[in-house]
């Protein structure tokens, strides 16, 4: 089975793996997010709802392949207790390639033949993690997407507040730059006439230091 999401194709399948030189038949779906995405949505999933501890498994084993936890029971599945498996892939395309496998202990392996009922229960329980998790998946990229807008927004009004303000900074310093051309030029005015005075006085002084020299 495949459902469509946007920018996610999810595909549900019937999957093979070879686990300890042995194919085994696995629960496999197709989907997006990264490897280490869904390993560690996966272990948590399946902790919240079924209390079976992928993780220490994982921690203790943390070179091989495969996410597993033995000797657990899971009531939906059966009141036995099964050996987990989890191993999850990266595709060629770069999708994600999740398998579930479980047998009750060696060899016995839970596949639709021998254990039609266990079986189907656990590829159940593999669809509902998909259910749950997906939407959430997406949701969270929804908000990571609108805090980035938000930041963006919050960029962009701080950029204008500071236009703004260098816009009032060049124009009151044009303003200033307008008031001291005109002093400038009024100072020019002045200058020209205070020259023109300084001559007027100097002719004068030259008259009148000229009568005193003759009067003697």
């Amino acid at each position: 089975m495949a459902y469509s999401l946007t920018a996610q194709t999810v595909n549900y399948d019937n999957g093979k793996i070879t686990y300890d030189r042995e194919e085994i038949r696995t629960i496999k779906v197709t989907l997006k997010p990264y490897v280490s995405t869904i390993k560690d949505k996966f272990s948590d999933w399946i902790d919240d709802h079924y209390e079976v501890d992928l993780d220490e498994k994982r921690l203790l084993f943390f070179d091989k392949e495969y996410m597993t936890a033995e000797g657990v029971v899971i009531p939906k599945v059966s009141p036995r207790k099964i050996d987990l498996h989890v191993k999850v892939d990266e595709t060629q395309k770069g999708n994600t390639v999740l398998h579930v496998f479980a047998s009750y202990g060696y060899n016995n392996w839970i596949v639709p033949q021998e254990h039609p009922y266990a079986h189907d229960a656990l590829r159940e329980i593999v669809y509902d993690f998909i259910s749950d998790y997906l939407p959430e998946y997406y949701y969270e990229r929804v908000e990571d997407t609108q805090e980035r807008i938000e930041d963006i927004k919050d960029e962009n009004s701080d950029i204008a507040y500071d236009l703004a303000d260098n816009k009032k900074e060049i124009d009151d310093l044009l303003k200033k730059n307008d008031e001291l051309r005109i002093e400038l030029e009024q100072n020019k005015t002045k200058l020209k006439k205070a020259n023109e005075r300084l001559n007027v006085r100097k002719n004068e002084y030259r008259k009148v230091k000229n009568k005193v020299s003759g009067m003697k």
